[in-house]
């Protein structure tokens, strides 16, 4: 049974007052015309047999599954592909090209675990205390020595109550009383030649306490014992050097020096492990570099994507190249500068930073745990970095006074850190999918944008008239009868309307009767 909807019913939104058409009706009707143009203009793929009136419901929606199930599997191999962009873009491999490299020889910090000359420091105690010294100077002085985030927070309670010590100057009293030099190494040798100690290896502040470094940029320019170093110049070996080793003898035959091994760029701090605990059973250190550069393209990238920033690309404070140890050390000042006011003297002078005095250091102490705490510091490996792992320790029968630290091998490898996928390789990509399943390329959504944007206005302004027309032919054109049947059209297809069908009048319709509530005698109507 079919029933056609009756005018009265169809005409229900006349029951209330209308409104003579509007330019939101107006637009409306410009943009169902627009799509029905786009559809059968568009040079997406099924997408005109989607529109034609002719073609029967069944083709209609068979073309509308196809183009949805290719649009679903587009958008989802684009997210996958933009997922891949945002977190793997480069790959790492071996650069073999080894016979033109400038290799730098590592930075060697020297630390000596009682660094303090037993004459200096009580001379020291002399000078400025004299008779009135302090029960624990000796002890307060010591421990100032080797000052570090774990030591201030375990004794610098015990240390700063007391008044007489709290007018110090750290760093002075330190350059006063710990070893000069001459007076730790000698005999020291340069790829194989002999060298003069004090000159190659300065004094340094580190996080773990004083030390003596070789081939370090963040070395103190000057100390009160020798003049002003010259200008830094960083060490290098060739293929074709008789030694690729740094040789000292030490003077020191009763304590333990810890051995660090690191960058020339980078410092001795909380991010760098001991290589090696120097108690004189070991006379060689045999060491590897693993250096990892990155290509230029690879600034296109964001930071989040490549993981790692370049040297002149994060300007620090307290280093002129960017390396993931300087942005740790300047995030801790940070934060020892904005909980303290001031910064432990073990860092370098910065201006808009003070070194604490003796009686701030019990802020450091309260504090320890939140400086150090690495979570808190937003930094990433620098792009260009190198990392020395000892492969191995040549032992002696007997103690020995000399050390050497060397390159295990002549350096044939290297990593480079390129770029796999682009902006350009994720454009190509997104049209060569989208292109695969739809047909879509950069003019068909230039197109898309074009007819639901600017045509659709254009044509709100110059033919309204027509879009009256074609609004009101719509809304007058009777509506198809609705097939109630439930044959399926495979098996019997509608027939031929010869005759109209039955209609459904307004006036046939009988309300049913009023019932007046209780108490109510009136009809209401």
């Amino acid at each position: 049974m079919k029933i056609h909807p009756s005018n009265a019913l169809r005409k229900r939104k006349t029951w209330f007052p209308e409104k003579d058409e509007n330019i939101c009706s107006l637009l409306g009707t410009s943009l169902r015309h627009q799509t029905t143009e786009f559809f059968e203009n568009s040079t997406l793929h099924g997408v005109r047999y989607i529109a034609e009136k002719e073609r029967p419901f069944c083709e209609k929606f068979m073309w509308f599954s196809f183009t949805a199930i290719g649009a679903i599997a587009t958008c989802i191999i684009i997210v996958s592909l933009w997922e891949k962009f945002q977190t793997n873009p480069t790959i790492t491999g071996l650069d073999t090209d080894f016979h033109n490299w400038d290799v730098p020889f590592p930075a060697v910090t020297i630390c000596d675990r009682n660094a303090v000359d037993d004459e200096l420091l009580q001379e020291y105690i002399e000078k400025t205390w004299g008779s009135e010294t302090p029960p624990n100077a000796e002890e307060f002085l010591r421990w100032l020595s080797t000052l570090s985030y774990r030591s201030i927070a375990t004794r610098a309670l015990e240390f700063t109550k007391d008044e007489s010590v709290n007018t110090l100057d750290p760093k002075d009293a330190v350059f006063n009383i710990v070893r000069h030099c001459e007076n730790i190494f000698y005999d020291c040798e340069w790829k194989g030649d002999s060298e003069e100690c004090c000159e190659l290896v300065a004094p340094v502040f580190t996080e773990m306490g004083f030390c003596y470094a070789f081939n370090s940029k963040h070395a103190e320019k000057s100390w009160p014992w020798q003049a002003q170093s010259e200008q830094f110049t960083e060490a290098f070996i060739h293929e074709t050097d008789a030694k690729w080793s740094f040789l000292f003898n030490s003077f020191r035959n009763d304590t333990i020096i810890d051995v660090y091994i690191h960058s020339t760029e980078e410092m001795a701090g909380l991010e760098q492990t001991i290589q090696h605990s120097w108690d004189r059973r070991v006379e060689k250190v045999s060491f590897s570099v693993k250096h990892t550069y990155t290509t230029e393209d690879a600034r296109q990238l964001s930071i989040r994507q490549r993981r790692c920033i370049f040297a002149d690309e994060q300007k620090l404070e307290t280093s002129h190249v960017y390396t993931y140890t300087a942005c740790m050390r300047q995030c801790r000042m940070q934060r020892s500068r904005s909980l303290c006011n001031c910064v432990p003297h073990f860092y370098p002078p910065i201006q808009g930073y003070r070194y604490c005095t003796i009686r701030e250091l019990e802020c450091i102490a309260e504090h320890a745990t939140t400086i150090t705490d690495v979570t808190r510091c937003n930094c990433e490996l620098g792009c260009t970095h190198t990392v020395y792992e000892v492969e191995k320790l040549t032992a002696t029968d007997a103690k020995t006074n000399s050390l050497e630290t060397e390159f295990v091998s002549w350096p044939m490898v290297r990593y480079k850190r390129e770029v796999l996928f682009g902006w350009v390789d994720l454009l190509v990509s997104f049209g060569g999918i989208a292109g695969l399943f739809l047909g879509f390329s950069l003019l068909s959504g230039v197109e898309l944008i074009y007819y639901f944007t600017l045509r659709a206005c254009c044509a709100l302004v110059r033919d309204a008239d027509t879009l009256r027309e074609e609004r009101a032919a719509r809304l007058a054109k009777p509506k198809p009868p609705h097939d109630l049947s439930l044959v399926p059209w495979w098996k019997q297809p509608p027939p031929i309307q010869t005759s109209k069908p039955l209609k459904v009048q307004v006036s046939s319709i009988k309300l049913p009767r009023y019932s007046p509530p209780p108490g109510y005698t009136e009809y209401l109507p």
